[in-house]
């Protein structure tokens, strides 16, 4: 029988108002990937695009979920699917903690790239579009 263990890190990215802990990840031998995401009013990525799915769950606190146009509020329990190849963003509206789940591809690399080589006070706009493009991600003007 397979032993359950722990899988959740201390690692911490700060990413454009935000942070998040990887619970589980594609380097941990995992098809998805899961963050602990807490973020700050105002907070969350400018509208982009990637090759893989990702799904938004609140927890406390409200998001605007942007997905190709339209805008949803979420709220404690509510969610978001984001298809791949779909524009998208959020912006945080206050103190918000919620998952990020995402299918194979690069989002904790990006994390982890940007949250070490991007300067995050004030954001380095130009250096997370570059670490964005090394890592598949398109952000949309």
């Amino acid at each position: 029988m397979p032993q359950i263990e722990p899988t959740a890190t201390d690692d911490a990215y700060v990413v454009l108002g935000e942070t998040l802990r990887p619970m589980l990840t594609n380097a941990m031998g995992s098809a998805i990937e899961i963050f602990d995401t807490t973020g700050t009013p105002g907070g969350g990525p400018p509208p982009h695009t990637h090759k893989w799915e990702e799904v938004y769950i609140v927890l406390s606190g409200e998001m605007d979920v942007h997905v190709d146009g339209a805008t949803r509020r979420l709220h404690p329990g509510d969610y978001a699917h984001v298809p791949a190849n779909t524009p998208h963003g959020y912006t945080t509206i206050d103190e918000t903690r919620f998952l990020t789940i995402v299918t194979r591809g690069n989002a904790a690399r990006f994390f982890k790239q940007v949250s070490s080589e991007v300067e995050m006070n004030p954001p380095d706009i130009p250096g997370v579009v570059r670490v964005g493009a090394e890592n598949g991600i398109n952000f949309l003007p």
